[in-house]
């Protein structure tokens, strides 16, 4: 007994880390919606109960608990070598890195839905600018990770101030054997359960990541954190990225066999030749209020009158991933997909695709972003001038103007966009990036128009921010009509992702549907895409699916161009087939079905809807979407990493 409390007291402060990270991480699954322990404490239960039954270890391997309690071993056994203020000290590190790390991980969860990754560290140096943002995501409840350190900052000091000295209870012999063994115990812990998933599922997950909340799922958070420095490691300066002959060439076959697809005909082929081409990204533009009322006022009035002579798709679909507007960006210029981790146009802005800048300009169009904020955001100025964009209009080449929410409005910015676009040479392509409905939709209480009694918080100032720009968008049409560029133009507009807040009654109460799990999943994804053409051609409401993939194809079609050999992977939205929508997080689709991917990654645990009965069928259903999705985005990172582009046109010379 005398041996045990020796050894108990040696270890006290080792065995109360323990304690206090393993209760931070049960907390960090609660805050991601991940599971900890299944069934608490009923999770010990079971587990034994099969093990003692069935001579079986698998009941332990359900939740995060196991393999998180074996990686937080692995991380700090070395500390078992240490006694007295050393290994408090130690241990307090170890602490404050986790808590900062969960505490990064759940602020990011809750906007993008997924935790944090090198590569997206690597765009940190842009949080200055959304730190409004983040301050909006932070909640009170989260200091819980501070507290035991609160606390042990005034203990610690007090040990060094009073030079306490530690009787040692155990010898060096006795520290190094308690160190191997629970090395040893971590390691077990973390390798039996992932070598369970490999052997059932394969190792797909750990080569070729679709998400990373799937991956967390399978590690828990020190072993993703952990896996995902070593892979950052490995791809960046030991093993870089080399893509094998053989999936170049299935990319090039992938390429020339969709090449049939983009040359095929419509009605609309070639109905817009020669027009100026006017794109606006909407920022963080649901679908779920275009055409609906609150209080008995209409919420984007100037959209729902623009629409009654345009084309609008309301079964199109964002199809971003973790670098949100940039990605929205990549897509409908590079129609390409997004990568898993961190925005292609940071990690890849020296690259050269195959865009629709890029063609335009060599087709003789003007070519021309404008965004009202810094042109090193996103890397844009880099991502632009590699990639066709002859000029680029950023921050300091707007006039100072109303200011609406965290820049300048969208009323003063899209009227100085037009004055701009009146000097250049026709046809002209300008994008236009808005800004005012960025998260949190703070916007000023004078631009607060409608009577939102019912509602309240963030929700309600997003709708007064999206009314906000709906009135920016009528005033710009009329300005258009007013310059004589209405009918040379085309103009497109389309929402670049979802608005990042989860109030799903609040979501399908303005939309008018029941609060479903397919109605959630769909609204949250869904954001509008208008399409004006000269004349009202084609005007009417269109249910196909599609997604931002699609708008680059798309406009070649009106353009009635058909650039050769053409390395994008989008089809073209005017024609009468429903298009496949494929999302990063391993979703799709292709508007007869829709499959809820399960954040484990396995296809058979996620969810298949049928869209003509909006019920639950037979997973299998999905089987081939989801096998053509993961090829596809496959193959787009493919050419991404691997910058197969630049490799693939050289070769065509």
């Amino acid at each position: 007994m005398n041996k045990i409390w020796a050894f108990i007291k040696e270890h006290l402060a080792f065995i109360i880390f323990l304690m206090l990270i393993t209760l931070k991480l049960h907390l960090f699954s609660k805050n991601t919606n991940t599971t900890f322990l299944l069934d608490n404490l009923g999770y010990f239960k079971n587990g034994f109960s099969v093990l003692f039954k069935q001579g079986s270890f698998e009941a332990f391997y359900t939740g995060l608990f196991l393999v998180s309690f074996g990686a937080l071993l692995l991380l700090s056994f070395w500390t078992l070598f240490m006694s007295g203020r050393k290994q408090l000290i130690a241990l307090f590190i170890l602490n404050l890195v986790i808590s900062f790390i969960a505490i990064a991980d759940i602020i990011y969860y809750r906007y993008f839905h997924d935790i944090l990754s090198i590569p997206v560290l690597s765009q940190a140096n842009q949080t200055g600018a959304v730190s409004g943002s983040i301050k909006d995501l932070f909640q009170w409840k989260d200091l819980v990770f501070f507290i035991d350190l609160i606390i042990l900052i005034p203990i610690i000091i007090f040990l060094y101030i009073r030079k306490i000295k530690w009787k040692k209870q155990i010898g060096f012999r006795g520290k190094a054997a308690t160190s191997v063994l629970v090395a040893v115990i971590g390691f077990i812990f973390v390798y039996a359960p992932t070598q369970d998933y490999i052997s059932k599922y394969g190792n797909v997950l750990f080569k070729q990541n679709w998400y990373n909340m799937s991956l967390f799922n399978k590690t828990g958070l020190i072993g993703f954190h952990a896996y995902d420095a070593y892979k950052f490691v490995d791809e960046t300066f030991i093993h870089k990225t080399v893509i094998s002959k053989e999936d170049k060439k299935k990319a090039q076959d992938w390429f020339k066999e969709h090449q049939k697809t983009l040359a095929a005909n419509s009605p609309y082929d070639g109905i817009a030749k020669g027009k100026n081409i006017i794109m606006i990204q909407l920022e963080a533009f649901n679908n779920f209020f275009i055409n609906q009322k609150v209080n008995g006022q209409e919420i984007t009035p100037n959209i729902n009158k623009l629409i009654k002579d345009s084309m609008y798709y309301k079964n199109f679909y964002h199809e971003a991933a973790q670098g949100r507007t940039s990605d929205a960006e990549f897509l409908t210029n590079e129609s390409m997909y997004p990568l898993t981790s961190g925005s292609v146009y940071v990690r890849y802005g020296n690259q050269k695709f195959d865009g629709l800048a890029t063609n335009l300009s060599k087709a003789g169009y003007t070519t021309a972003a404008f965004h009202a904020y810094e042109k090193s955001f996103w890397n844009r100025y880099v991502m632009y001038q590699n990639n066709g964009m002859q000029h680029f209009f950023g921050k300091d080449d707007f006039k100072p103007g109303e200011i609406a929410g965290w820049a300048l409005g969208d009323r003063p910015f899209f009227q100085q966009a037009i004055d701009k676009m009146k000097t250049f040479d026709q046809p002209f392509y300008s994008f236009m990036i808005s800004l005012t409905s960025h998260h949190p939709y703070e916007i000023q209480s004078q631009y607060k128009e409608l009577n939102l009694e019912g509602y309240s918080g963030i929700f309600a100032n997003y709708l007064q921010s999206v009314h906000y720009t709906d009135k920016a968008i009528g005033e710009m049409v009329e300005r258009l009509k007013k310059e004589g560029l209405w009918d040379k133009s085309v103009l497109i507009m389309y929402g670049d992702h979802d608005y990042g807040v989860k109030e799903d009654a609040n979501m399908t109460k303005i939309a008018g549907v029941e609060n479903t799990p397919l109605n959630v999943e769909r609204l949250y994804n869904q954001v509008p895409l208008i399409i004006h053409l000269p004349n009202d051609a084609g005007k009417g409401i269109y249910e196909k699916a599609a997604g931002q993939l699609d708008i680059a194809p798309t406009i070649f079609h009106l353009l009635g161009m058909k650039p050769n050999n053409l390395y994008m992977m989008g089809s073209n939205i005017v024609s009468k087939e429903d298009n496949l929508v494929v999302f990063r997080y391993g979703s799709f689709t292709n508007g007869k079905v829709y499959y809820k991917a399960s954040q484990d990654g396995v296809f058979s645990n996620g969810i298949c809807y049928d869209l003509k009965t909006e019920q639950e069928t037979d997973v299998q259903q999905c089987k081939a979407g989801y096998d053509e999705s993961r090829e596809r985005l496959t193959i787009s990172d493919h050419m991404i990493m691997g910058n197969l582009v630049t490799e693939f046109e050289g070769k065509q010379k």
